[in-house]
């Protein structure tokens, strides 16, 4: 009898193992099923678009970026605004964001500080009265010195007799003589950075069905926009040498220049730790388009497309000395042109996520 019912007891335990055993069993493949249900799957993005050419841009970022066949993702490094890139809501009946996230880059100012307030130009450029603006320049060996511009063609003149007198008793004894706005120095004492703020901003979108097509078809302008060489250059710091001057035309500047172009460039590529180009102002016709829903699990009607251009906005912030001579020098009356936007050459067009495969 107890044989008996030590084999029931044996049995009935070994059917209750195996239920465990079995049910564990299943349970690890269920969570595997909901894990992989969960698991994001590569859509495009969007598509960047530089110098004619068209790159896509996927979702995920575990592709082998050794292999060149592999389109970079929006996380690759290889490109430097990857992380700008703007990204359309799920939902394309939603609005698409005005920018995507922006980058922002701290360097060191330019040699020459363009201020707004006013003083005669000297010698023969100040014939008829001909007004022009104070700057402070410092100079290759150290030396700061002061002058008015052309606010026209950015065409300095130096004050050839209060540099001079600087330059033989120094900056000590120029304050006592003459106040604490001849303190020029506190100008350039570091503290002043020249901010860069890079971002995707929108031009033009759209939402069509999803056996349509989406296309941007239009004309951009990149580079510094003729009404704005001078603020732009102003705000800079850069520049312009006579024998490299803005070209001029019914007294107006309407181009920079290959050497000027050049001579910022490379600026501002040593200030930023980064490959930049500055152009004059281009216009260049675009004709980008992106066909229907081709992800059978897609389960709007419409889809949204969308039309960024990377811009770039620089601004000069003053610190602590510069701060502190535009309120001792009341007639530098503050900076010539704070701040400055340009137009990059750079487009991103993103899709509505999961749209496209």
């Amino acid at each position: 009898m107890n044989n008996v019912k030590r084999k029931v007891f044996t049995g009935a335990f070994a059917l209750l193992l195996a239920a465990s055993v079995s049910a564990g069993a299943s349970s690890k493949a269920f969570a595997a099923q909901k894990s992989e249900e969960k698991a994001p799957k590569k859509y495009i993005q969007g598509y960047l678009v530089k110098d004619g050419k068209k790159t896509p841009v996927y979702s995920d970022s575990n592709k082998q970026k050794s292999d060149s066949k592999t389109p970079m993702s929006a996380e690759d490094d290889s490109s430097p605004y990857a992380e700008a890139y703007p990204k359309l809501p799920e939902d394309p009946y939603a609005p698409a964001p005005q920018t995507g996230n922006t980058i922002t880059q701290s360097g060191d100012i330019g040699e020459i500080i363009y201020f707004e307030g006013e003083r005669f130009l000297p010698g023969d450029a100040g014939e008829g009265g001909k007004k022009g603006k104070f700057y402070l320049e410092k100079k290759t060996d150290g030396q700061i010195e002061i002058g008015a511009y052309d606010p026209e063609t950015l065409k300095i003149y130096p004050d050839d007799a209060a540099n001079s007198e600087r330059a033989q008793n120094g900056e000590e004894w120029m304050v006592e003589q003459y106040g604490p706005d001849y303190a020029w120095s506190k100008a350039f004492d570091g503290t002043s950075k020249l901010k860069r703020e890079t971002q995707f901003e929108l031009i033009r979108t759209g939402t069509p069905a999803k056996t349509g097509n989406w296309g941007f078809n239009e004309s951009v302008k990149s580079g510094v926009q003729t009404w704005q060489i001078q603020s732009f250059t102003s705000t800079i710091g850069s520049k312009i040498t006579a024998e490299a001057g803005l070209q001029i035309g019914d007294g107006k500047a309407f181009s920079l220049g290959g050497k000027v172009t050049t001579e910022m460039s490379a600026s501002l590529s040593e200030t930023f730790q980064e490959n930049i180009v500055i152009t004059d102002e281009k216009t260049v016709g675009t004709d980008f388009s992106i066909g229907p829903v081709n992800n059978p699990d897609y389960k709007y009607d419409v889809f949204r497309g969308a039309a960024y251009q990377l811009t770039s906005k620089y601004t000069l912030v003053p610190g602590d000395g510069l701060k502190k001579l535009m309120e001792e020098a009341p007639e530098l009356k503050g900076l010539a042109s704070p701040s400055s936007k340009y137009n990059e050459v750079e487009m991103y067009y993103p899709v509505t996520p999961g749209s496209h495969q």
